[in-house]
């Protein structure tokens, strides 16, 4: 069953050249939530275009801003520390 989604916004979206890493939680239409890793492909003041991977593939949809928070990716060294 697939998350409850927005429709896409009629105004233009800002996209970025790196998207940022976020925790998204998704809501379905039974009530369950699940938060999940994603990135922000693009983003209005009303929604936030983000990208997941779920069982393989990558997965999309619009969401509200508070369903989002910026998420930190750790940045290895060459020798891997």
């Amino acid at each position: 069953m697939p998350p409850l989604q927005l429709n896409p916004p009629d105004k233009p979206a800002t996209e970025p050249e790196k998207a940022p890493a976020l925790w998204v939680e998704l809501e379905y239409p039974d009530g369950r939530k699940q938060t999940v890793k994603g990135f922000a492909m693009a983003w209005t003041p009303d929604a936030v275009y983000a990208q997941w991977v779920e069982f393989s593939r990558a997965r999309e949809a619009w969401v509200r801003p508070d369903q989002c928070r910026r998420r930190e990716i750790p940045v290895k060294n060459r020798f891997g520390t």
